[in-house]
């Protein structure tokens, strides 16, 4: 009997080689059925997540690979396969977690390598993307702006503002930052929305090796002016002698009131007490404007003998005293 040493299947059929190197009869795949058990095949054994030997990471590229400095690229993967976790590891090491597929944008300053990770339990396979970035050796000497303006610059609270800027020539590299915050690389021209809440300074910055450029724009943000206090009520705020047009003969007084229209129309009244509390002397009744402060003039003729104190009133039309302020006066 030929000794086989190797099983070939072709097309449904097993082709058996004996070590003689003479060829045996084809077997049909089902003949081959009643011989199973005299067959084993070695099988590595699963992990606990079911993912067995070695991940396949099936491609990984940038989308260009090749930038200018400033412009932003796309790292794009497929599918990571026999893998019980998968990551995307920065140039400086650190490594974040992925679906997959998927994709992610970056924009390096220079030019530098990623890495998309597979990880089957002690087994690791990782793909190189490098994205290169073309510094200009022309670069040379100050950057070049073309504009950079906010519309609209003035804006009320929790509105928006487009930023934008045009290209920016013989530069390495461009960011955009803003009063208070932190800058990040923008491609040249672009713009982009903003939303503060406060009066807000940004600048667009190129460099060009030793060399920069810097143009600023503000964003001012118009918060409206608080609704004025309500009225406090009817009051009368101040009751005073008018020495211009009082006399021996004739005392006026200068009251400052506020009406808010209730009970209209009204008037406003002074009387005159003595220390006893007895009334020497009242005021004509003057009629009072609503809503607003303002003042009024009251005279009592003759001038009262004895007063020691002045009360006036706002009296409504119903003849109820509104509101009513005293004050010592001689």
């Amino acid at each position: 009997m030929k000794t086989i040493t190797g099983i070939i299947l072709l097309a449904g059929l097993v082709v058996c080689l004996a070590a003689s190197g003479q060829s045996v009869k084809a077997t049909s795949v089902g003949d081959l059925t009643s011989h199973q058990n005299n067959l084993t095949t070695p099988a590595l054994a699963p992990n606990a997540q079911g993912c067995n030997g070695t991940p396949v990471i099936q491609y990984a590229v940038a989308n260009p690979p090749t930038i200018s400095p400033g412009q932003v690229t796309t790292l794009q993967w497929g599918l990571v396969g026999n893998a019980q976790a998968a990551f995307l590891q920065f140039p400086n090491g650190h490594r974040q977690g992925i679906g997959t597929p998927g994709s992610q944008q970056v924009n390096p300053r220079q030019t530098s390598t990623y890495f998309i990770v597979g990880v089957c339990g002690p087994n690791q396979v990782q793909v190189p993307i490098t994205v290169t970035v073309n510094n200009p050796p022309g670069c040379q000497g100050a950057p070049q702006l073309n504009g950079f303006t906010a519309n609209p610059s003035t804006i009320q609270g929790g509105q928006a503002s487009t930023l934008s800027w045009g290209p920016v020539n013989n530069a390495q590299y461009v960011q955009l930052s803003s009063q208070g915050q932190g800058g990040s690389g923008v491609p040249t021209p672009g713009s982009i929305t903003v939303n503060p809440t406060q009066t807000t300074t940004y600048f667009l910055t190129a460099w060009c090796q030793s060399n920069s450029v810097q143009a600023q724009v503000v964003v001012t943000v118009s918060n409206p002016p608080p609704p004025p206090p309500p009225p406090q009520g009817n009051r009368i705020t101040g009751i005073t002698r008018n020495g211009g047009l009082s006399n021996a003969n004739r005392l006026v007084l200068t009251v400052n009131y506020y009406w808010d229209g209730q009970d209209s129309p009204a008037t406003l009244q002074a009387t005159a007490h003595n220390a006893s509390g007895g009334q020497v002397g009242q005021s004509n009744a003057t009629r009072i404007d609503p809503n607003r402060e303002f003042f009024a003039n009251v005279n009592m003729t003759p001038a009262p003998r004895g007063m020691t104190s002045v009360t006036a009133c706002i009296i409504g039309r119903s003849g109820s005293e509104l509101v009513c302020q005293s004050v010592p006066m001689q």
